[in-house]
């Protein structure tokens, strides 16, 4: 018992000087994964994708039709049984988190990018890892760790992180979308990180 009293103590006051260190400018921007820009990403955003593995770069293949409004990055080989952390791309406020069908663990953040009032969706996540729905997060804080490939937590997916970026902050999750119209309702991830 006691221990898990300074092991929150101890998180609050991390929580704590991460604020002053970003409200201070000291902490730069992270990107969702590590090593993210080194990261395959075989299903990049405005991609149609069916389960056709004619077409899918993904082997299985996606079982999702539509146009992806995401960008997956892949974990490599090495980090199969790793526990690989998702990091907040932005301060803001944890909107969702928890379950959702395609996803498993799935957490969604209201923030401002570049002036943007957003949506950020990031999939496929460790159920038990989770930050509740309502945490303040700074840029760069953990926010979870990848799910286990084929797993609850992943939904039966392969281990990667699906990372969107919906305009406004709004109840959205959408990984695909069905017209090439309403891809203008997410930004590219990679172009919006510069990844």
């Amino acid at each position: 018992m006691a221990r898990l009293t300074l092991q929150k103590a101890m998180k609050k006051t991390f929580s704590l000087l991460f604020g002053i260190l970003l409200l201070a400018g000291c902490v730069p921007r992270t990107d969702p994964l590590p090593n993210a820009s080194s990261r395959p990403t075989p299903l990049h955003f405005g991609m149609y994708v069916t389960p056709d593995p004619k077409t899918n770069p993904i082997d299985p293949p996606e079982r999702f039709i539509g146009y992806h409004v995401a960008t997956d990055f892949e974990v490599y080989p090495n980090e199969a049984d790793k526990e690989i952390p998702v990091y907040a791309v932005c301060a803001g406020k944890i909107h969702y988190s928890g379950f959702a069908t395609g996803y498993g663990g799935v957490i969604t953040e209201y923030c401002n990018l570049k002036g943007q009032d957003v949506t950020v969706i990031y999939g496929h996540l460790a159920l038990a890892s989770l930050v509740p729905a309502g945490t303040v997060v700074g840029t760069g804080q953990t926010l979870a760790s990848l799910g286990a490939a084929k797993s609850h937590d992943t939904d039966g997916n392969r281990k990667h992180l699906h990372f969107g970026i919906a305009l406004e902050q709004a109840n959205e999750m959408r990984g695909y979308v069905e017209t090439e119209a309403e891809i203008k309702l997410f930004l590219d991830p990679q172009k919006v990180l510069k990844l």
